[in-house]
């Protein structure tokens, strides 16, 4: 159904919110996922350290595991709120889809000028829906910050 003009517009509205999303990824991992990363190698380190030559191998695995749960928490809590983020705008895509779909009938799609006015409210639904994610970002990145201090 997609016309070629169609396709390249939402690929480029999908590439912005794709490039925005990738920035605040890339941010909280290289300010608030590494230094717990760091402080989760230093605690490993710190257990061989403890054990010594004469530890015994249980108490390392203990005390590694344990120096390991605060960067898997803060992973999977990033991890879960860009999953949702992203599932809340394919859902939002997907009901500007059905919309336009529900308003094709045999007569338009013989119509150009319909089936152009129907595309046009296509993209407009999807520049909206990812309007309204891009204005989710900065509250899933404070969602996510919050959880990690």
């Amino acid at each position: 159904m997609a016309s070629p003009d169609l396709q390249s517009k939402v690929n480029q509205l999908t590439s912005i919110i794709q490039g925005e999303l990738t920035a605040v990824v890339d941010e909280l991992e290289r300010f608030k996922l590494r230094p717990i990363a760091r402080n989760m190698h230093s605690c490993i380190v710190s257990c061989y350290d403890k054990a010594g030559k004469n530890g015994r191998k249980e108490q390392i695995e203990h005390c590694t595991n344990q120096c390991q749960i605060p960067y898997q928490t803060a992973a999977n809590v990033s991890q879960q709120e860009i999953a949702n983020f992203q599932n809340r705008l394919q859902r939002a895509m997907m009901q500007c889809q059905d919309d336009v779909q529900g308003m094709i009938t045999p007569d338009v799609q013989n119509d150009d000028k319909k089936m152009k006015r129907i595309e046009d409210n296509l993209l407009k639904c999807f520049d909206n829906a990812i309007q309204k994610s891009r204005e989710g970002l900065r509250p899933m990145k404070q969602r996510i910050e919050s959880q990690l201090k």
